[in-house]
C-alpha cells in the first residue's frame, strides 16, 4: 500500500470494497476504516452478522466520505471516522439506530460534537423501543460502577473496578442510566 499523506487522505472519496464486521469497511486502496464511535458485537456473538449484512447492505460498493476524529488512526493503523455514504447516510448512526451497535467513546471524543449528540439520541431511541441488541433480557444487577470521568460502566464484581479506590468510582442505578449517559458497556464483565 502506498503511503498518502494525512491531508491528502482527508479530502479523498473512497469505495467501500469489503466489510470487515459491523464497524470495521475496507475501502478502495487497502485502508481499513474503523466507524468512530460506535461498537458492533463481536464475531461468535449475537447480533454480529446482522450487524455486518447492515453494514453491506448500505456501503458495500458505494462511494463514501470520512469525518475524522482527533486521531486519524488506532494503534492498528485503520482510519477513524464516521463515514457517510452516497454524502449523505450516516452509516455509524444508521448501525446504533438498528439497535446492532452501542455507543463506544474514548477519552479523546467530545460529547458535544454534533456526530456523538446524534449517535446518543438515536441509541437513546433504540433502547426505548427495544431494537436489536436492546430487546434482548440481561440478568440485572441492583447497581452498576463507573470510574469517574470514564466513558465505561461495569458490574460491581467487575476486575477492572475491584482495585479502584472508592472516592474513584461512582454507582449507577440501572443500565438504561449509565447507556442515556453516552457510557459504554465495560468488554470484560459485559453488563
Amino acid at each position: 500500500m502506498e503511503d498518502v499523506g494525512e491531508e491528502r487522505l482527508a479530502g479523498e472519496r473512497y469505495v467501500v470494497v469489503r466489510v470487515i464486521d459491523g464497524d470495521t469497511v475496507e475501502l478502495m486502496g487497502g485502508d481499513r476504516l474503523r466507524l468512530l464511535a460506535i461498537d458492533t458485537p463481536e464475531r461468535g456473538e449475537l447480533f454480529h452478522d446482522q450487524a455486518a449484512e447492515l453494514l453491506e447492505k448500505i456501503a458495500l460498493g458505494k462511494k463514501a466520505r470520512i469525518e475524522y476524529g482527533d486521531k486519524r488512526r488506532d494503534r492498528y493503523g485503520r482510519l477513524l471516522g464516521f463515514l457517510y455514504v452516497e454524502d449523505t447516510l450516516f452509516a455509524n448512526q444508521t448501525i446504533i439506530d438498528s439497535g446492532l451497535a452501542c455507543l463506544f467513546l474514548f477519552d479523546d471524543q467530545d460529547l458535544k460534537s454534533h456526530q456523538i449528540k446524534e449517535l446518543l439520541v438515536s441509541q437513546r431511541q433504540a433502547i426505548e423501543e427495544k431494537r436489536g441488541l436492546w430487546g434482548v433480557e440481561q440478568k440485572s444487577e441492583d447497581f452498576y460502577v463507573s470510574v469517574k470521568n470514564s466513558f465505561r460502566f461495569h458490574r460491581p464484581g467487575c476486575t477492572i473496578v475491584s482495585g479502584k479506590k472508592p472516592e474513584s468510582l461512582r454507582n449507577i442505578e440501572t443500565k438504561k442510566e449509565a447507556l442515556f449517559e453516552g457510557l459504554s458497556p465495560c468488554r470484560t464483565c459485559h453488563p
